[in-house]
């Protein structure tokens, strides 16, 4: 792909907010919302999923398996933290989906309403 992943993220948090943003169906939010609150959840969603990424593989890379945090893998996990973020971001600027990222807004946006 030709676009970051955060450059990605914003541009499909715009377009799921795109229709909301109108004054004419929400009484909240508004067209200026869409560069200031969600930039920062389209950030927020890279963020997270670059975090998410590195962390499973670093688990994988550590135990074998995607579960479990143990003291242990803590403490190998942050000599190596920024190791498995940059790999993950590389990963995701070439690799990630609008699927993948409209199913983690869509997660988002369930935790809004919990």
């Amino acid at each position: 792909m030709s676009k970051s992943l955060n450059a990605r993220c914003i541009r499909r948090w715009e377009v799921e907010f795109k229709g909301r943003c109108d004054s004419k169906y929400s009484p909240l939010w508004r067209k200026r919302d869409l560069r200031g609150y969600i930039l920062e959840c389209a950030l927020t969603t890279a963020g997270s999923m670059i975090e998410r990424m590195a962390e499973d593989n670093a688990r994988v890379d550590f135990c074998g398996h995607t579960y479990g945090w143990t003291p242990e893998f803590s403490e190998w996990y942050d000599e190596r933290r920024e190791q498995y973020r940059k790999e993950a971001l590389a990963y995701l600027n070439e690799d990630a989906s609008n699927d993948e990222i409209d199913e983690e807004i869509e997660n988002e946006l369930g935790c809004w309403n919990e």
